[in-house]
């Protein structure tokens, strides 16, 4: 009789500025994850990703865990991998090299090490903490840049590695947070753009280079996947909240009637102001007045304006960084801000090429969630999980063998993660 697979559970945790999600997932023998559960309640004492009362948000946590648990018919939390974000969050780019070894001049596995090991050696503040080390590509001889420069001829062989680093108190805050409630560590942290990313994109887009922008409530991520791995990554404190903040001081409202009627957007407007002539307006009630009626051109200008000027940041650093022209198949919304209708226009507009919403691969659950772009995050936490599990350490390991595993985690996991 065969025996039973063991039901491996894996759980997302995203706290952000607006909501905590928890989503479990059951890894299938196909590589499609199953969502099994799914918690969500309003994260309080959060701004713009980072955490200002640690006792109140724990409180939260504990019944977004719960929630998911409650809705996984009796299946428990596993390994949990948590989504990091906040204006902490920074990234750089390190080269290092190394000379081919070879009497033949042909780039062995070892040069790579070498060579990536020597651009993680980048010099961080003490403290710093690194999240990530992510190829961007190789140079053979300072002029050929390659994917994967294994089994080709050179002399000299360069790694550009982009590290994503962040203070090491507030990632301590939010993890022991974790190990609090759950009386043991998170499996692994990752920033908020590299989930959503693995979440979203396939092989041939990252290929091509693919933009992931994650508009949360009160930060906005981007990261630019290219060939193997992530070639730019950064983020803007400026997400949905800011538009409420807008809304609220443009029409003299509260920041609670500014919130629906970005909400209910779609009934009457939508992201990008097109002038038509007509004049459009809309009925506010207001407590003990007479409701008032606020032009929907006024409210579509006020949206308009905020999130041009965000993307048109976005593009500036991607122009500056000159990962712009990475960008080969498209742009993707995600986050909660990518559910405001017309955004998509709005982006195309800017970036001058398509632009289209997140929808997680190889998923299956409720429609409803893998639908939604505000998902994605935590959704591809799972995804990263899975793959961290993979090629995660083995106990009998000698120390070199671990420095060697540490310097190609990174590169397997993402190029793996997306060629599900």
């Amino acid at each position: 009789m065969p025996r039973k697979r063991k039901r491996e559970i894996l759980t997302g945790v995203e706290i952000g500025t607006y909501t905590i999600k928890v989503v479990m997932g059951e890894m299938l023998d196909d590589d499609v994850i199953s969502i099994v559960g799914l918690g969500e309640v309003p994260s309080l004492k959060v701004v713009k990703g980072e955490i200002v009362d640690t006792n109140v948000v724990q409180e939260q946590l504990e019944r977004a865990l719960a929630l998911a648990e409650e809705g996984a018919s009796g299946l428990e939390i596993g390994h949990i991998f948590l989504a990091v974000t906040g204006a902490h969050i920074r990234a750089v780019n390190s080269v290092g090299s190394t000379i081919v070894a070879a009497a033949d001049r042909r780039v062995r596995e070892d040069d790579v090490v070498r060579a990536a090991r020597n651009a993680h050696a980048y010099n961080l503040p003490p403290d710093q903490r690194v999240l990530h080390y992510l190829d961007r590509y190789y140079r053979i001889d300072g002029n050929r840049e390659v994917a994967n420069p294994i089994g080709m001829s050179g002399a000299k062989l360069e790694a550009d590695v982009h590290i994503i680093y962040g203070q090491h108190n507030r990632l301590e805050t939010v993890c022991s947070m974790i190990a609090d409630v759950m009386g043991y560590a998170a499996t692994d942290v990752a920033f908020s753009g590299i989930a959503s990313g693995l979440a979203v994109f396939a092989p041939e887009e990252t290929e091509r280079g693919a933009l992931l922008v994650d508009i949360g409530a009160g930060v906005t991520e981007y990261t630019l996947f290219h060939g193997p791995g992530c070639f730019h990554s950064g983020q803007i404190t400026v997400g949905c909240e800011h538009i409420v903040n807008d809304l609220a001081i443009g029409l003299r409202l509260s920041a609670q009637k500014s919130r629906k009627i970005l909400h209910d957007l779609g009934q009457f407007g939508s992201a990008m102001m097109i002038p038509d002539g007509r004049s459009r307006l809309m009925a506010v009630e207001i407590l003990g007045q007479t409701p008032r009626h606020i032009p929907i051109s006024t409210v579509e200008q006020v949206i308009d304006l905020r999130l041009r000027e965000l993307f048109e940041v976005i593009v500036a650093r991607l122009r500056e960084a000159r990962a712009l022209e990475r960008i080969g198949s498209a742009v993707c919304l995600a986050g909660g801000g990518a559910l405001i209708p017309g955004i998509e226009r709005l982006a195309q507009h800017v970036f001058q090429m398509p632009v289209t919403l997140a929808k997680p691969r190889l998923l299956s659950g409720e429609e409803e969630v893998l639908n939604s772009p505000k998902y994605v995050t935590a959704m591809g936490l799972l995804r990263w999980g899975k793959f961290m599990l993979e090629i995660g350490a083995q106990p009998s390991m000698t120390v070199g063998e671990q420095i060697r595993l540490d310097t190609r985690r990174m590169w397997q996991a993402v190029r793996r993660a997306f060629h599900w």
